[in-house]
């Protein structure tokens, strides 16, 4: 099995040609509701399905391309299967919202007498939200392999054969987890750097009105100078979230091509149908001297 998925996958955007222009037209892109997240998930994982086929190839060139012509269906069955993986952590969350403000509120209400109904409705409430936390992390996982799954076949039921998925994520847990450990490193180191960067400008610019404030011999009004730093925030408000979403797209963009590195290993083009065995399936059960499952 491979490792080094990241780094594989930086290696292939990084040669691909005009890799910065893309990352910056796909964030643009990606500021049109529905459609554009639709063309963006069409795109990523469209090159993700590439390499799983074993097919190496820079970034295609054009992001509407549409060349295997399932460029807006794999996006949207991709966003289909997004909203699902995020609905049950987000009514888990909602319940426990709602249960620790009932807690709370029962607390108010007895004075902080020690009620049963508060302080049960608090504490239901955090295991939900618990529970919440964990089910999303463990979701990522599922949402990725179903993604792919369903890029590789073009069927969004293919991306919710729950058998399938989980037989792939138990064969290399370890590779998703690094992945997602990969990710939430660069999203965190890049972070960093993106706000220290926001600090530096912002410096410069305070520092700088104030330097030619003072140099000027003039005394403007305090609504003036309020005016002024109202101004510069919303600029730099503006271009620190255009940034974000550049880095944003460039993370997406690096964990759908290390998935498609992931799905790989599991000899996709020996692939037969969607209900059928997966290879590594068949050598298990050969090996333990089981029958594969009926597809």
């Amino acid at each position: 099995m491979q490792t080094g998925y990241f780094n594989a996958a930086w290696q292939d955007i990084k040669n691909s040609p005009g890799w910065i222009g893309k990352v910056i037209v796909l964030s643009l892109v990606m500021l049109i509701p529905i459609f554009g997240w639709i063309v963006v998930y069409g795109y990523l994982y469209g090159w993700a399905r590439d390499i799983a086929w074993n097919v190496h190839s820079p970034l295609p060139a054009r992001i509407f391309g549409n060349e295997d012509g399932k460029l807006y269906s794999r996006g949207f069955f991709a966003l289909v299967i997004a909203f699902v993986c995020a609905l049950v952590p987000g009514i888990l969350s909602g319940l426990s919202n709602m249960m620790m403000g009932v807690g709370f509120y029962g607390l108010a209400a007895s004075d902080y007498s020690p009620a049963v109904f508060g302080p049960t409705s608090g504490m239901f409430g955090l295991l939900l939200s618990l529970v919440s936390i964990a089910l999303s992390f463990f979701l990522v996982f599922f949402e990725w392999t179903a993604t792919m799954r369903m890029s590789i076949y073009g069927r969004l039921s293919a991306g919710f054969q729950i058998g399938r998925l989980w037989s792939m994520i138990r064969h290399d847990f370890g590779g998703l987890l690094r992945i997602l450990g990969m990710a939430i490193l660069l999203a965190l180191g890049l972070g960093i750097l993106l706000s220290l960067f926001l600090f530096f400008v912002v410096s410069i610019g305070v520092l700088g009105g104030v330097a030619a404030t003072a140099g000027s011999g003039h005394h403007p009004s305090v609504a003036g100078l309020g005016a002024t730093a109202i101004l510069i925030i919303a600029i730099l408000s503006i271009v620190f979230g255009l940034v974000s979403m550049v880095v944003s797209t460039f993370i997406s963009m690096m964990i759908a091509r290390a998935l498609g590195y992931w799905t790989r290993q599991f000899d996709v083009p020996a692939w037969r149908g969607q209900d059928d065995p997966m290879p590594f399936e068949i050598a298990r059960n050969t090996y333990t001297g089981g029958q594969p499952p009926v597809g």
